[in-house]
């Protein structure tokens, strides 16, 4: 239960660092996989040492950022945020290429 409320927290943290009242805006990839390389939000797995740490810290910002995303695009259209999204996962799937290619 105590990652779960870890990972609620380090999503509130984040939250509060982004100005709600822009929309429609796209991310751009590049950016997002250069935050998620350099822990941009900070998340929980960032605190642990095991193997899998890294990978796990990716799929945690990637869960946050695209948590946030939708909130602050609550009122554009589906599509739209189904691209946003998407971009959000190519950007996590980019990352861990990275990560396991730095090993």
């Amino acid at each position: 239960m105590k990652q779960t409320d870890a990972f609620i927290r380090a999503y509130h943290d984040f939250k509060k660092t982004v100005d709600l009242t822009k929309s429609g805006i796209l991310p751009e990839l590049d950016d997002l996989v250069w935050c998620m390389l350099m822990g941009v939000p900070k998340v929980p797995a960032d605190e642990e040492s095991s193997e899998e740490a890294q990978i796990t810290a990716i799929e945690q910002r990637v869960a946050i950022l695209k948590a946030v995303f939708v909130e602050a695009n609550r009122n554009q259209s589906e599509d739209f945020i189904d691209r946003g999204l998407l971009i959000y996962d190519q950007a996590g799937k980019v990352a861990r290429i990275l990560l396991k290619e730095a090993d």
